[in-house]
This record gives structure tokens, C-alpha cells and sequence, in this order.
């Protein structure tokens, strides 16, 4: 991996099971001085070393071609990438090969589940959030195996899109597994979409197939599609034909009720439980680990929401890798709190459990004091969120007492985590090896991670290194030349994560990943001599006043030490005089006052005049995502309506 320099950093022991499915293709581009035509021939070296294609037919014994194949395998075989290499015969230099070298897992979403399952069959893979449904991975392996022939009965096809819509659930993590053994594309998706936005969803992503979670909010996500789709209500389920939303056909419902034109989620998998598996096994027979399995839709907070298609290679990989830097093993137990229509959710918790064998709590509707109940009895060992669920859990902890001292490990990410803040989370909640860890969810999603026994100070200033097989450079937008180390620039990153491409948007994909492969991030950061990458916030967050570039994030690290100071956003408005003026919104800690003349004084010898807000305003509650992000789009337009009224 790649680092600010040329920096070179190397990836710790990975799990024995991830291992084992390793393989490494190697494919003859192009040859000198051999009398005979290799050129697209193949070798496949599993993780051991030995050969699993026939041998190649030549005039003659060359047996240093299999030798020197078989070096590069074993060079490569520990993470996933791809490698243009020429290989030279030891003993006549004059002959070579040129050969691309492709290391890969051999699984797919769906078969990962199932050798799991074989290893770790009375394993509790799933908890509900009430603590009452309890799921073995035995019985894991038989739901999706049932959902998913239940699909191929209503006529799923490889690569159709699926849509669900639910909260935090066994019959998502069934659905995000059983989808996945059918070879059609899982579209996760926000519970609490309002009407257009679904139907903008549903359309650009060709949905064929939605299924609902009903009884989650007063309007429900049925009554939105029958809005949207007035054909439903007197359709025969599976045969719907609608005007605004051309393939969708099948609408299942997780519901006690039956609604007209849809499918009741326990009669699909009955239908799966009639049909024999080998119509599904057929099916995964097709399958290949470059095929999209997830389609993660992006927040469009810069616009136009983006389907973002992830293969079987990408998340799995990532997953592993993830589950490598926590430790993680058939032993832990995971709080899935992180929504699973986001990719934090849906690889860096439940896919990285999986890929171990660890168990899973559902967390369906995040509320601190349930939450961490639900961690105190289920004794959970890792906790993962965003910096707002922390944030809350502490807030909570101060006027409650809750148990979870079983809790080591859990990664942070999906915002700036201030370092008041991760010294808290280590010694107010006791999580001593969090990891901070950045990502995006065009990377499938984690980039960079410390590891769990790294330094205070490393965890608090960066956010770590980056993950085997990805390599991270550091560029200046305005000449596209590479920054030297320690100059802060452009984020863009290579390697296997990378996403497919934005679905059904060609532009925008060029527009994000080069020719040769870079990932532009829009993010700011550098790297230190060690290799950690250090964040700055991204460039369209930079404040520019008289001239001068203001990182929100260095403002946000420095309110965020004051003592009273729970939770703080920077954001820039228009100023007619200075171009732009920066604005700091903050919620005070229970119990404490503060008023903005102490903040600005306690900014003073801390960071300069210019950087200190202009404005300050408290806020009893920030606005955030459905993911838990803190939005800053929303924090903008609040900031500019309230300076505007003074």
C-alpha cells in the first residue's frame, strides 16, 4: 500500500478462514524469446501454493514458467489487487513473460454464508433488538437459503434489483445474505424515505422487487407505493404493471396484514421452503465475485442521489479486513446500531461478523438508553457508530449507570471525531481498543483504520493507515501532481474497493474514477512519516475568508476541548465584506452554561482571530442523517437564516 512519499505500509496476520479462500490468476499478456504461443494462458495457484488449472502444453519441459508463476502467487496471495508484472526465465534472462497477476477471495456473499454456518452451525448468529428472536447460523444458512429460492419462484432474475426498506432486523441481514445467493442486487434503502425521494430511488435504480417493513411510521411505505404506484392496489402480487415505475413487479411485506398486490414475507419463504435446491444452486453456479451484490445509494447531499455498485470481491475483502483490525472471532458479539441501508452498516458490521462467525444484536431504532441495555444484557463485545452515538451514550451514562464493560473493541467513523472525544469513549466508556477509521462508500467503505492497541495520540490526531491491498496518495487538486509528505491535498485512492462505478451514470463515474483507476475523494488530508493519514474535512466544507482557506475541522477540535462543549459543527456563511464568515453551532453538555463570549475567549492563543466564529449558536439538538451524520448542508442553511436576522 501506498502512503505520502512512497510510503510502503504492510498488513498483520489476517483470519486463517479468509485465507484459505485465497487464489491468485495469472494471465501471459505477452512474451520474448519463447518459440511457442502462450500468449492468454492461465494459472490459478491457491492459497497453498498449489496449481488448480492443467498444465500448459509447450514443445518442451519449461518448468521455470510454473516457478517463477508460482513466486508471484505467493507474493500476492494475502490481500486482493491486481499487478502488471514481466517475469524472467533465472537461467536465460532473455526469456520472459508478461503476465497480469489477479489475487482474489474465492467466495461470493452467498457462499461465505454458507461455509460459516457449516463451521459455526449452533452459533447464535442473530438477535432481534427485543432479545426475544434468536437465529443459529444454522438456521441463518437455511432463511436466505429459503428467501432466496422463494425469489427465483416469483420469477428473480441474476442481476434484478431488490429494494428493502426496513429498520435494523434478522429479515434484513436474512435479505442482504438471501439476495445475495440469487445473484440479483441488494438496494438497501432508508425506512423513512418520503414519497418522491422513494420514488426517485425505485426508478433510477430499476427496481424489480421492494421489500417492505410495515408499522414504522404513521404513513406507511405501502401507502407511499400505492401512491406511487395506484396499479398495485388491484394487481395480482407479482404481476404488477406500473406507468411511473416500469419494472417493478413483486412487493413483499413484512406484516402481519395482508395488502393488496403484494406478497406476505413467511408465504415467499414458503415457496422457498417447496423448491429443491437445486434450482439455487444452479443459479450461484453463474455467480462471479465481480458481480454487483449491493447497491448502496449515497446521501446526495451534493446533489442527485448515486446508486453505488459494490461486487462480491469489494465487500468481502473490506469486511475481512475490518474483522482483522478488530480482532474479531466466533466469539465476539456485535452491536449493529449503524443503519444497514448504509455501508458502515451493512459490511463494516454485519458482513465483518459474518466472515468470523460472531453473533449480530439489531439495533432497530438507535435511542441510547435501549441501546445500551440491549448491549448490557446481550453482553456485547463491539460497538461500532458514528461520533453522534457516542456521543449520546455518554450524555446517557451521565445520568444513568449501565453495565457494559464487555465491550473491547468497535469502530468509529462516518464523521470527524474530535480527540476530546475518542479519550472520552476510552476512558468514560471504557472501549479501549476503538478504532477510528475513515472510508467512503465508494470504497466498500473503510480506507484507512488504526489498530486496536495503537497510541492515544494516534488514535486521537489520524485515522490510521491504510487497509492491505489499498493505496491512498495524497495529490494537489490544482496541478494533479503528488503532494510531498506532510502538504495537505487530495484524497484518491486504488485498490480492489473501489466501486464498480455509480450505477446507470457514466459521467459522474468518469468523473470520480480516473483511467488508471483513482478514486477522487474530495476530502483533505496528508500523511505523516509513519504512514497514518491525518484528515482536514473536504474541500467544499473549506471556509474561505480574505483569501485565506479555514478548515471547519481545526475550529470544530478546538471548541470541542472546552469542558462544557458536548457536541460542536463549524460552518461558513456569505459575507459581503470578508467573502465568507465562520459560524459555529454547539450543543452544551447537560447541567452547564456557556455563552459565546467565554467560547470566543477560550479560542484566544488557540487558534488565530480570523479563524475564531464570528457567530455562535447553541442548539439543544443537532439535525442529522438517517445514518447519523451531522448535516452540515442543513447546519448551513440554519447558519444563513440566523445571521440574516441580525
Amino acid at each position: 500500500m501506498s502512503g505520502g512519499g512512497g510510503l510502503t505500509i504492510t498488513g498483520r496476520q489476517k483470519m486463517s478462514f479468509i485465507d484459505n479462500k485465497r487464489k491468485v490468476e495469472i494471465t501471459v499478456q505477452n512474451v520474448d524469446s519463447i518459440p511457442c504461443s502462450i500468449v492468454g494462458n492461465k494459472m490459478v495457484f491457491s492459497a497453498g501454493g498449489s496449481i488448480e488449472t492443467e498444465p500448459w502444453q509447450t514443445p518442451w519441459p519449461m518448468p521455470w514458467l510454473e516457478s517463477v508463476c508460482r513466486e508471484l502467487a505467493m507474493e500476492m496471495v494475502d490481500v486482493s489487487r491486481t499487478k502488471n508484472v514481466r517475469l524472467h526465465n533465472h537461467e536465460e534472462p532473455d526469456q520472459y513473460i508478461d503476465v497480469t497477476a489477479r489475487s482474489y477471495i474465492d467466495l461470493t456473499v452467498g457462499q461465505l454464508t454458507d461455509q460459516i454456518s457449516g463451521l459455526y452451525p449452533m452459533r447464535e448468529a442473530i438477535v432481534d433488538s427485543s432479545g426475544s428472536r434468536r437465529f443459529t447460523y444454522e438456521q441463518l444458512k437455511e432463511g436466505t437459503n429459503d428467501l432466496a429460492k422463494g425469489l427465483l419462484s416469483i420469477g428473480l432474475e441474476k442481476d434484478d434489483k431488490v429494494a428493502f426498506l426496513g429498520l435494523n432486523s434478522p429479515e434484513y441481514v436474512i435479505a442482504q445474505l438471501g439476495v445475495g445467493k440469487t445473484g440479483a442486487v441488494m438496494v438497501p434503502m432508508n425506512a423513512y424515505e418520503k414519497e418522491m425521494h422513494l420514488e426517485f430511488l425505485l426508478k433510477q435504480s430499476n427496481t424489480s422487487t421492494v421489500i417492505m417493513q410495515a408499522g414504522l411510521k404513521s404513513t406507511e411505505n405501502i401507502e407511499l407505493l400505492y401512491r406511487i404506484c395506484p396499479e398495485l392496489s388491484v394487481a395480482q402480487p407479482g404481476k404488477l404493471k406500473s406507468e411511473r415505475l416500469p419494472c417493478l413487479k413483486n412487493v413483499i411485506l413484512i406484516s402481519d396484514e395482508k395488502y393488496p398486490g403484494t406478497y406476505r414475507w413467511p408465504e415467499v419463504v414458503q415457496m422457498g421452503k417447496t423448491i429443491d435446491d437445486a434450482a439455487l444452486l444452479q443459479r450461484q453456479a453463474q455467480l462471479d465475485i465481480e458481480d454487483v451484490v449491493y447497491m448502496i445509494y449515497t446521501s446526495g447531499s451534493t446533489g442527485e442521489p448515486k446508486g453505488v455498485m459494490l461486487s462480491h470481491r469489494n465487500v468481502i475483502e473490506n469486511a475481512a479486513s475490518m474483522a482483522e483490525r478488530m480482532c474479531l472471532s466466533e466469539k465476539d458479539i456485535v452491536c449493529v446500531q449503524a443503519p444497514l441501508f448504509h455501508c458502515f452498516g451493512c459490511v463494516a458490521c454485519v458482513l465483518t461478523a459474518v466472515t468470523c462467525g460472531s453473533s449480530m444484536v439489531m439495533v432497530d431504532k438507535f435511542r441510547p438508553e435501549t441501546t445500551l441495555e440491549l448491549i448490557k444484557q446481550e453482553k456485547c463485545t463491539v460497538v461500532s457508530g458514528v461520533p453522534t452515538m457516542f456521543i449520546a451514550f455518554m450524555n446517557e451514562l451521565e445520568k444513568n449507570n449501565y453495565n457494559i464493560s464487555t465491550v473491547r473493541t468497535g469502530i468509529i467513523a462516518g464523521s470527524s471525531c474530535p480527540p476530546k472525544l475518542m479519550r472520552e469513549i476510552q476512558s468514560v466508556l471504557g472501549i479501549k481498543n476503538i478504532i477510528p477509521a475513515y472510508g467512503l462508500t465508494e470504497t466498500s467503505p473503510c480506507v484507512t483504520a488504526t489498530y486496536g492497541d495503537d497510541s492515544e495520540e494516534l488514535k486521537t490526531t489520524t485515522v490510521g493507515a491504510p487497509i492491505p491491498g489499498v493505496e491512498v496518495k495524497i495529490i494537489n487538486p490544482e496541478t494533479n501532481e503528488i503532494a510531498p509528505a506532510g502538504v495537505s491535498g487530495e484524497i484518491r485512492i486504488r485498490g480492489y474497493n473501489v466501486m464498480s462505478g455509480y450505477y446507470n451514470m457514466p459521467d459522474e463515474t468518469s468523473m470520480t474514477i480516473d483511467g488508471e483507476g483513482w478514486l477522487a475523494t474530495g476530502d483533505m488530508g496528508y500523511f505523516l512519516p509513519n504512514g497514518y493519514l491525518k484528515i482536514h474535512g473536504r474541500y467544499k466544507d473549506i471556509i474561505i475568508r480574505s483569501g485565506e482557506n479555514i478548515s471547519p475541522k481545526e475550529v470544530e477540535d478546538v471548541l470541542a476541548t472546552h469542558t462544557a462543549v458536548a457536541e460542536v459543527s463549524v460552518v461558513g456563511v456569505p459575507s459581503y465584506k470578508y467573502g465568507e464568515e465562520v459560524v459555529a453551532f454547539v450543543r452544551v453538555k447537560a447541567e452547564n452554561v456557556l455563552t459565546e463570549d467565554e467560547l470566543r475567549q477560550f479560542c484566544k492563543g488557540k487558534i488565530s482571530t480570523n479563524k475564531t466564529p464570528k457567530e455562535i449558536f447553541f442548539l439543544e439538538q443537532f439535525p442529522v442523517s438517517a445514518s447519523g451524520k451531522s448535516l452540515k448542508s442543513e447546519l448551513r442553511r440554519l447558519a444563513f437564516d440566523m445571521t440574516s436576522q441580525k
